[in-house]
């Protein structure tokens, strides 16, 4: 290929990346995004208050029956999720303002990006949106994958601090159990922390894999951390969560995500 073939091509996918990145941001400001949540249910006595994570859909996944997510690595590398992620908390924030006045709205948990936690005014953003709805504590939590949060611990205990007071909680995703991110717990203390799919997958099936799970939850509630299991997908391994005295559970053997009603 000559170099003038290449630079027609390359100014070609310079126009299709503008044109898809210019269609997702216009999808932002026109309710081309919908809300969606999966719920995060109690396993034992305590906090009965609905809980639920946030996820985010482009409608046209739905008409097109596109899997969810498919339009999300497009988001990320055209870093339009700070984008996202503010529309997700505007959003939520107005919903909940909304249905408070019907009863308990509980806590909705928001996944935030990496590129999102180096935006420098997000925390500003959210408390904005908080005190403009006038939402009670507790009503929003915000969740950061493992990868995420690890190599950007300062800027992740910044917003902590900013958004804690304000009754925001968060919430550790992706938790393996190991030395290094039971280390770094210690650095950054959240409110929940998600168990991931190694540490839940098998407690059905076997007695190591029980105790491994009962070990890193009792760690956890050491440090007064509450813990949610995650991909719970058979009442088999809901109830040995139960019998070890997981907190909180989220799958499809409880709840598909669904319309944020």
């Amino acid at each position: 290929m000559n170099s003038h073939m290449l630079a027609n091509r390359m100014a070609d996918e310079s126009t299709v990346q503008k044109e898809i990145a210019d269609k997702l941001i216009s999808a932002l400001k026109e309710g081309g995004f919908v809300l969606y949540a999966q719920k995060i249910v109690p396993l034992g006595a305590g906090d009965k208050r609905p809980f639920r994570e946030i996820l985010v859909r482009f409608r046209e996944e739905e008409e097109k029956l596109l899997p969810p997510g498919t339009f999300f690595p497009m988001l990320e590398e055209y870093h339009l999720l700070p984008y996202v992620d503010r529309w997700v908390v505007s959003t939520l924030a107005r919903w909940a303002q909304a249905k408070q006045s019907g009863g308990q709205v509980g806590c909705s948990s928001v996944n935030v990006s990496a590129d999102t936690l180096r935006d420098a005014k997000f925390g500003d953003y959210i408390q904005k949106q908080i005190e403009a709805a006038k939402l009670p504590a507790g009503t929003l939590a915000f969740e950061f994958a493992w990868d995420t949060a690890l190599p950007r611990a300062e800027a992740l205990k910044r917003l902590q601090g900013q958004l804690k007071p304000l009754g925001c909680r968060f919430t550790l995703a992706g938790f393996d159990g190991s030395e290094p991110s039971f280390g770094f717990l210690k650095s950054f203390t959240p409110d929940f922390v998600k168990l991931g799919y190694s540490i839940v997958k098998d407690v059905d099936r076997g007695l190591a894999a029980v105790e491994r799970a009962e070990s890193i939850n009792s760690r956890c509630h050491a440090m007064g951390i509450k813990t949610i299991a995650e991909y719970v997908e058979s009442k088999e391994v809901l109830e040995q969560l139960k019998l070890i005295e997981v907190d909180f559970a989220q799958g499809l053997a409880i709840s598909a995500p669904a319309h944020l009603q």
